[in-house]
């Protein structure tokens, strides 16, 4: 396969980014930093500051022609969670089009806390070791951080908070000047803010974890030299409790002189390092590593994935995700597992009648897992429960259209159909409400195999005989009550295939039904 570069470049609050990279060896040519601040005030003001924009144009442009040097012909422009939440996000983005060309795509937080999940699983030498105990990787950010915990070799967890050293600093900047104790009451600000996040962490938490810290700009030159201090790459909770002890009440000057750090950034140190002194108290970190690697590097991994140059496989994460979210809201698993897997088998079988491709199954496949979470609040139209539940909700991995499509997935699992009640698609594009019919026909089709919540069903197969799609069923009990429901719901699927799905009965009490 031939090298291919690609540039890919993202817009922070603080800073735009360039990489030209080899996607077949992900080997960057090119890297590239301009410290244009789009987001000064976003935090306090909740907008984007107009006059950076000409600013950005220009720094974009000057992007554009260094890939034109290089001869790269794609690449693509990704925009930050933190700024696509700014009330102006959207007139920005229309202007740095109309003067650039360049359309950016907004991350969602979900995306940004996965991207660094899998950029530290390529890049980061000892993970695959330090994952073999509790590790939690912290991405710190201007405004949020974003937890991914790992034990026993497998990911566990996720979940970011909106809760950065640039958002605390905007916030607070009044404090400083009107009370005494300014530190104090900022340490309280932001342990008040994380006391209730921690009450979602997983287990284990009693036991020392490894830490790996990414994105923490500021702290990292303070990180470097007590790293070179203690002459070791990693740093222990000692070494770690002795810097804060020397930052937390030194002059603006003691911090440039004796730790290098750029007077722009010094206003951010003091929240910076409380908040990762809670966030390392919350954690139990033992040991304490800085990643080098960014969202941005995330973003190449996942563009390799995506053109075929790369065979990494991270669903894995993004599904065990959704099963932590089912979980949280008591989703009998049995039935979550087996609804799961015949509508994987459904989807698998029926490709000569939906067309669609991986990442559409991983959309059913997440649906499948949390369709039933509304039945935490009432199980009475419970699936109007999980629409709004799953809106309101972090869904590793997922864009926020594609977090939108699986809650209305599993809106429409139910009684209501896509086709009586097309005023909640009406921000879709025509494709995706298509997406959200065919694959809401697949889990109803699915979720009535086991409507009386038994596993009576062991195993299906399916197969395509026009005008009917015949599922056979193999089953250890009548099915009378699967059936009669399976009837209702297989409406929906015959108006949005073409064909009428039936049930084959083996090795049941119900006879035949063709």
């Amino acid at each position: 396969m031939a090298a291919k570069l690609f540039g890919i470049m993202m817009i922070n609050v603080q800073s735009i980014e360039l990489s030209i990279v080899n996607l077949r060896t992900l080997r960057q040519v090119e890297r590239v930093r301009s410290d244009v601040s789009l987001g000064e005030d976003i935090y306090d003001q909740h907008t984007i500051d107009y006059y950076s924009v000409e600013q950005a144009a220009q720094a974009l442009s000057g992007f554009v022609q260094i890939m034109n040097d290089y001869g790269v012909k794609d690449y693509h422009l990704w925009g930050s969670w933190s700024l696509s939440s700014a009330n102006n996000a959207d007139y920005i983005q229309d202007q740095l089009l109309v003067r650039t060309g360049l359309k950016i795509d907004w991350l969602s937080s979900s995306q940004e806390t996965y991207l660094r999940s899998v950029a530290v699983a390529v890049h980061f030498p000892r993970f695959k070791q330090m994952i073999t105990k509790p590790t939690y990787l912290l991405g710190i950010n201007a405004g949020s951080v974003g937890i991914s915990h790992y034990d026993q070799s497998n990911f566990v967890f996720s979940r970011s908070l909106r809760l950065g050293p640039v958002r605390i600093a905007e916030v607070l900047e009044d404090l400083q000047s009107s009370v005494p104790n300014y530190v104090e009451v900022l340490d309280d600000y932001i342990s008040s803010q994380i006391v209730d996040f921690g009450r979602f962490l997983p287990g284990r938490r009693d036991q020392p974890s490894n830490v790996v810290m990414l994105g923490v700009a500021p702290f990292a030159t303070l990180f470097r030299q007590q790293q070179s201090k203690a002459g070791v790459e990693e740093l222990s909770k000692a070494d770690f409790q002795a810097l804060y002890e020397d930052v937390l009440n030194a002059s603006d000057q003691y911090l440039m002189d004796k730790y290098e750090v750029d007077e722009e950034d010094v206003r951010l140190i003091v929240p910076e390092l409380l908040l990762i002194n809670e966030l390392l108290q919350l954690t139990n970190a033992e040991k304490i590593w800085l990643g080098n690697v960014t969202v941005l590097d995330g973003l190449i991994i996942q563009e390799a994935i995506k053109l075929g140059y790369k065979k990494y496989n991270f669903n894995n994460q993004i599904v065990t995700a959704a099963k932590n979210i089912a979980d949280r809201y008591n989703v009998e698993p049995k039935h979550r597992d087996l609804v799961t897997k015949f509508s994987l088998h459904l989807f698998d079988q029926l490709k000569p009648l939906h067309h669609l491709g991986k990442r559409e199954r991983l959309l059913l496949q997440v649906a499948a897992i949390v369709h039933d979470v509304g039945s935490y609040i009432d199980p009475y139209q419970h699936y109007l429960h999980s629409d709004y539940i799953l809106q309101a909700t972090e869904l590793m991995g997922l864009t926020d259209t594609e977090k939108r499509m699986v809650a209305l997935i599993s809106r429409y699992h139910s009684a209501q159909t896509p086709s009586k009640d097309i005023r909640h698609l009406g921000h879709l594009q025509v494709e995706q409400r298509l997406l959200v019919s065919k694959l809401s026909a697949i889990l109803r089709i699915a979720d009535a195999l086991d409507d009386g919540r038994k596993q009576k069903i062991d195993k299906i197969s399916v197969s395509i005989r026009n005008p009917r799609v015949i599922i056979t069923c193999f089953a250890h009990d009548d099915l009378f009550l699967e059936n009669w429901v399976f009837a209702q719901k297989a409406e929906f699927f015959k108006e949005v295939f073409g064909l009428t799905p039936v049930i084959k009965l083996r090795g049941g009490m119900l006879n035949e039904l063709l």
